[in-house]
């Protein structure tokens, strides 16, 4: 069995005529010798058999042949090497017809996307599913509980193109969306210096009157919202209710608070509500950190917890 120096193949009959075929590959270099089985199961053609029939056909292997080792009638190989039948180029203007494995594969895969049967909503399953979808069932237990012979995945694509008469507000437990990236607005321009060319004394904490600005919404809606200014050194803060978040209400806010406080300097974020500080408060005191980089406001932006705390207080004061 092991003699020869061309590659031998040999199946076992009797497995066969079971639901596996046995392939014995032996070869022989020099005086090593290695033996390899493979075992392919019954059924349709993977890229195994397809690999292992391109190979036999490089070989000049007959069709009959093939058929015999791999455990399957003529006419099966015969229909997988028409499928899988290609043109190559051997050189300019010249082509010859051959069996890729590849292209066999390509075309079977096709061919299977192309085989489903679309699964048409009628009178009865539309029915059933908004009669257990008003029950709270989710589209898993209609399929799995209630065998409602629909795919999963069906009853989603009805519910999000509208042919169940829901909207995905109606799921039972719909998608949340995400969350939008914040992005540094690409039209803002600086109105004051780079928080790279802030003096020491202020870097250093030396001096009181030196704040850091920020804003804190609220709720979510577009509504009143708190412009925070805390100093660097002594951590003193400023608070005061604006009607939005918009630049021209916190110039407003800070046109009074400069006449209240003693401000020499402003530490600002990007953001568009203080694009505009200029207008109110001298350029060259004004320092931009760098985009995300909420670490350079430090005293700011610790104070967050305090000033949700003092939100309901002032609140409070305000609207009584």
């Amino acid at each position: 069995m092991f003699k020869g120096s061309c590659c031998q193949m040999k199946c076992d009959l009797s497995i066969r005529k079971h639901l596996c075929a046995i392939l014995v590959v032996t070869t022989n270099t020099g005086k090593a010798q290695r033996c390899k089985t493979i075992i392919l199961q019954k059924g349709n053609f993977d890229n195994r058999y397809r690999r292992l029939i391109e190979r036999w056909k490089l070989e000049n292997k007959s069709n009959r042949e093939i058929a015999g080792l791999l455990g399957k009638a003529p006419q099966t190989i015969h229909n997988e090497i028409k499928r899988g039948t290609t043109l190559q180029q051997v050189r300019k203007g010249v082509y010859k017809k051959v069996y890729s494995a590849d292209y066999a594969q390509t075309v079977y895969q096709s061919n299977r996307k192309r085989s489903v049967k679309k699964l048409i909503l009628t009178k009865e399953i539309r029915e059933k599913i908004l009669h257990y979808h008003k029950q709270k069932f989710s589209p898993e237990m209609i399929v799995k509980k209630k065998q409602v012979k629909v795919g999963i995945s069906t009853i989603y694509y009805w519910f999000h193109n509208g042919h169940l008469g829901l909207t995905k507000a109606d799921m039972l437990y719909p998608r949340k969306r995400k969350g939008v990236k914040k992005q540094a607005s690409p039209n803002f321009k600086p109105a004051g210096k780079s928080i790279e060319e802030r003096p020491e004394v202020i870097n250093l904490r030396l001096e009181n009157g030196h704040y850091e600005i920020d804003t804190v919404l609220l709720t979510r809606e577009k509504n009143h919202c708190l412009l925070v200014l805390t100093d660097r050194r002594s951590r003193h803060q400023i608070i005061r209710l604006i009607p939005n978040k918009t630049a021209e209400s916190v110039n407003q806010a800070l046109t009074l608070l400069l006449g209240e406080h003693r401000i020499l300097s402003i530490t600002a974020d990007n953001g568009s509500e203080f694009k505009r500080l200029s207008e109110v408060f001298p350029e060259e005191h004004i320092y931009y950190a760098h985009a995300y980089s909420s670490w350079e406001r430090g005293s700011n932006e610790k104070e967050v917890y305090k000033k949700f705390r003092c939100c309901t207080k002032l609140l409070a004061r305000v609207l009584t």
